[in-house]
């Protein structure tokens, strides 16, 4: 199984969350994990956010950070290229996606491979997804 993971299925490997459990589990079984380079900056702007609202500690984001590199060396990494680019805006208007968000969806819709599985917890990329005919794994928090 292929996963790609979005940054609300990514994050909960890091930081505690309710859906950190399912998250891992999955990440667990999938035989290759792939994503888009904007994972890795969405996930750094998490983080922050989780330091600034108290939520972790510094000592806390500082481990986090190196969990976040070790996680980030098992991902197959899909660069955005003109094509993915392209795409990311048919689907950020036919689908009504924010930016990360549609290059996340066009991302996965590219693959075109019966392998894959989109988690997201995000309920529009779901939904996006869904639509594009693309496996999907809800992550609920």
């Amino acid at each position: 199984m292929i996963v790609y993971f979005d940054t609300s299925a990514f994050v909960p490997l890091i930081v505690k969350e309710n859906a950190s459990a399912m998250c891992l589990q999955l990440w667990q079984a999938a035989d290759q994990i792939v994503a888009t380079r904007l994972l890795f900056v969405e996930t750094s702007a998490a983080l922050a956010r989780a330091k600034r609202s108290n939520r972790i500690s510094d000592r806390a984001l500082a481990k986090a950070a190196v969990l976040r590199d070790e996680l980030w060396s098992n991902v197959s990494v899909i660069e955005v290229d003109q094509t993915l680019m392209l795409r990311a805006s048919e689907v950020a208007v036919e689908h009504a996606l924010r930016g990360y968000d549609s290059v996340h969806c066009a991302a996965a819709d590219l693959l075109v491979d019966s392998e894959l599985v989109a988690a997201t917890g995000d309920r529009h990329l779901l939904a996006a997804w869904q639509a594009l005919g693309v496996a999907t794994f809800a992550v609920e928090n």
